[in-house]
């Protein structure tokens, strides 16, 4: 993963892994491509995914963080979306390892009632330009059509 940006930008990808393991996307076999993702003012996002992942951009509305949603070449046993969230132009700890521990925490703990684990248990995760934190939970009943297994983390990067 690369993100290169302008200065004085603080980012940090929300990456809400929706999938069995987080390790089954880091390993996926096959040929792997960069693609390059423009964030508007904040520079290019570059994430390095199998090469048959169908990937594309949702920009909502002006002023709201893109979501970057991969889906299988075929089927739908996973989708991955990755939301880029940036911090107010000068806050340099916007996207450090503190704060993103804190933000992945509250984030578990506010899906608590709905899973069938009793306490959210983070995995930190390290490469040469990021960091960041995961964890993975069980829906108790998810709706059809929804996945049973998640994992969710952000990454800070800049």
């Amino acid at each position: 993963m690369n993100m290169t940006r302008k200065p004085a930008t603080s980012v940090f990808i929300m990456a809400l892994l929706v999938t069995l393991l987080i390790a089954s996307i880091g390993s996926a076999g096959g040929q792997k491509a960069i693609r390059k993702y423009p964030i508007p003012e904040h520079g290019t996002l570059e994430l390095n995914v199998p090469a048959p992942w169908k990937g594309e951009i949702h920009k909502p509305r002006e002023n709201m963080p893109p979501t970057i949603m991969f889906n299988p070449a075929q089927g739908n046993d996973f989708q991955v979306m990755i939301i880029v969230l940036w911090g107010k132009t000068g806050d340099q700890d916007f996207n450090n390892q503190e704060k993103v521990r804190t933000f992945v925490e509250k984030d578990g703990q506010k899906l608590l009632p709905n899973i069938s684990e009793t306490k959210i248990v983070l995995t930190e995760i390290k490469g040469v330009s990021y960091s960041g934190y995961y964890f993975s939970v069980t829906d108790k009943a998810p709706n059809p059509g929804e996945y049973r297994y998640m994992t969710r983390g952000a990454i800070g990067v800049g």
